[in-house]
C-alpha cells in the first residue's frame, strides 16, 4: 500500500474490507510501510472488549520527532 492514492469508490472498498476482514495484516502493513520503528512490536492488536481494552503494537518502541520530522529533512 506504499504511497496508496484511493482514485474511486471501489478501490476504497477494497481498502475498507482488506482493513475488516485482517485488521492485524493490515495495520501491520501500514505500520512497517509509514514508520520508522526503534525496535518491532511482538504484537500488533491486543483487544478485550468485555474490559474494554485495546492495545496498539505492544513491545515497539519509536521515536515521534524522527517520524514526523526528521525523515523529511534533507540530509
Amino acid at each position: 500500500m506504499s504511497n496508496y492514492h484511493i482514485k474511486h469508490l471501489e478501490e476504497y472498498f477494497q481498502v475498507y474490507r482488506k482493513s475488516v476482514q485482517n485488521p492485524e495484516a493490515f495495520w501491520e502493513e501500514i505500520a512497517e510501510e509509514h514508520f520508522v520503528w526503534r525496535s518491532k512490536w511482538d504484537r500488533v492488536l491486543n483487544w478485550d472488549f468485555s474490559k474494554p481494552e485495546i492495545k496498539w503494537f505492544e513491545g515497539a518502541e519509536l521515536n515521534i520527532t524522527e517520524n514526523c520530522l526528521d525523515r523529511h529533512l534533507p540530509t
